[in-house]
């Protein structure tokens, strides 16, 4: 019985949090997150979409499949995040850390990724189309089978990473 309880009690105070950002309050949510740093959110399948979660404490967060496609999460924390599947298509990662993510099969396509952190994540198979990668950091990624096409990857830092199955070092046409 303890257990359910527990269970239970994590889940209601998952969904205090995630009521705190959708409501746009991320520094309630912020200063609520360090009151309960040992509670594993879970986001899965939720909808973020257009909203301003931007400086958000999501460290460890789970929220595969959830919708942030729009939303603004530049300078967020998700680092340890498990992100699977997870929709990020035309959303703001500036500056944002994503050491450790899991991330496979992510939708990011024509997202900013401009001087995001994404040391040791794993991105195998995940939509990169589009996305703006200025001083982005992959060193040590994993991003096999991941689709750059039409990515600007000028100033990316790839050091290690896994790159099997991409086209990322192909010319486009045109240019030399």
């Amino acid at each position: 019985m303890t257990y359910i309880y527990e269970r239970q009690r994590w889940t209601d105070v998952s969904e205090e949090g995630f009521r705190l950002l959708s409501e746009g309050k991320v520094q309630e949510f912020n200063s609520w997150r360090m009151k309960n740093l040992t509670v594993k959110l879970d986001f899965t399948g939720k909808d973020l979409s257009g909203k301003n979660v931007s400086g958000a404490y999501l460290n460890g967060l789970v929220a595969d499949r959830t919708n942030f496609s729009r939303a603004n999460l530049a300078g967020t924390n998700l680092v340890q995040a498990s992100l699977n599947g997870a929709n990020f298509e035309c959303a703001d990662l500036t500056g944002t850390l994503l050491m450790y993510a899991e991330m496979k099969e992510a939708r990011l396509a024509n997202a900013n990724l401009t001087k995001t952190n994404l040391m040791w994540a794993n991105l195998q198979g995940t939509d990169l189309t589009g996305c703006r990668m200025s001083q982005t950091v992959f060193v040590e990624a994993n991003l096999q089978n991941a689709k750059v096409t039409g990515a600007d990857k000028a100033g990316a830092y790839l050091k290690y990473a896994k790159l099997d199955g991409t086209t990322w070092f192909e010319q486009v046409a045109g240019k030399h």
